[in-house]
């Protein structure tokens, strides 16, 4: 691992440029994960277009565990949006400047 540092410091830059945006990662997370799960949970509800049935059959039961997740999603983004500070996050981006060929 000592080795590697010493062959960043050869080609000038290291081959990325660091950038910091400020955010908030678990809002990010729950938020991205609430609206891609519509994808399971809108299809899962077509059983209950209908109403809600009489007798549950094994249909209705795969359908209900999938769409529970998706108000937890919910809840979980909205209170992480209140609650959670925001704070400066690193991101390391290959530069485009960089020519491995050229050793400066």
């Amino acid at each position: 691992m000592a080795c590697m540092g010493k062959l960043l410091e050869i080609v000038h830059g290291g081959g990325w440029v660091v950038r910091q945006s400020v955010g908030r990662p678990k809002t990010r997370l729950f938020l991205i994960l609430s609206l891609a799960w519509l994808v399971v949970s809108v299809p899962a509800s077509f059983p209950f277009l209908d109403g809600w049935p009489q007798s549950f059959s094994e249909i209705e039961f795969i359908a209900l565990l999938l769409i529970a997740p998706h108000p937890i999603f919910i809840i979980m983004a909205f209170s992480y949006c209140r609650t959670e500070r925001p704070r400066v996050i690193e991101q390391h981006l290959p530069n485009p400047d960089y020519d491995p060929r050229k050793l400066y």
